[in-house]
């Protein structure tokens, strides 16, 4: 599902974020990634959207030499690649339905298939009671869940949350956890989580890999996190 083979990214300005990185994840994998700031984290998942390219080795996600892929092509590619991150970015302008549906807009899908989409995006994530309300009339937890919902509307093979629960506080992060947990186990999405929240890493144990300066320094298959002094 998810293969580099001996990945590196250096910088122009001398900056190696990737040192000759193995990793391969499983379809239907939850995987967190940790590190400190400035130990590629940021790096891996620009390699994976596409929107980097590896300086060499090499980048498959769900098939896809990511490398090798053509500008034009880039956006076709990350049909397959939810994103969320710790700041929302939901329209304000527009209500949780139709910021799920603008997901779907996008791709050509017709009104009435956009429609019962959303409806089940909306069951999923716990926001039937919502769907008419704005960005700015919900909790922090609650635009979370609007924003996995966009992301995964068009049922992404592979979903990064970036930080995800970082701007929430421990009860709602644990709400959010378990969304993605079910999202991963009802849909069968890949998902890579990069956090620093120690205590939902050890409260939740999955694969853990931890990243410093580059290099891929553990790879933990029953989970908990990592300290770094």
């Amino acid at each position: 599902m998810i293969l580099l083979e001996n990945v590196s990214k250096s910088f122009k300005n001398g900056v190696h974020a990737l040192r000759d990185v193995n990793l391969y994840i499983e379809e239907g994998e939850f995987v967190y990634i940790i590190g400190p700031t400035g130990s590629g984290k940021s790096t891996l998942i620009k390699l994976l959207d596409g929107e980097l390219i590896p300086s060499s080795g090499r980048v498959v996600v769900a098939g896809t030499d990511v490398g090798k892929l053509r500008h034009s092509k880039v956006p076709l590619y990350r049909r397959n690649i939810g994103v969320v991150f710790q700041d929302f970015r939901l329209l304000p302008e527009l209500t949780v339905f139709e910021n799920i549906a603008f997901a779907l807009q996008v791709i050509g899908l017709d009104k009435v298939t956009i429609r019962r989409r959303v409806r089940e995006i909306l069951e999923l994530v716990s926001l039937e009671d919502k769907a008419k309300s704005f960005p700015r009339e919900l909790s922090g937890g609650q635009q979370q869940r609007a924003t996995i919902g966009r992301a995964i509307a068009n049922s992404p093979r592979v979903l990064i949350a970036d930080e995800p629960t970082g701007n929430l506080d421990p009860e709602k992060s644990q709400e959010i956890m378990e969304l993605l947990e079910k999202i991963n186990q009802e849909e069968n999405t890949t998902i890579l989580m990069v956090t620093h929240d120690a205590n939902l890493v050890d409260m939740n144990k999955k694969r853990t890999i931890a990243l410093e300066e580059g290099y891929i320094v553990a790879d933990i298959q029953k989970g908990g996190y990592i300290h770094h002094d």
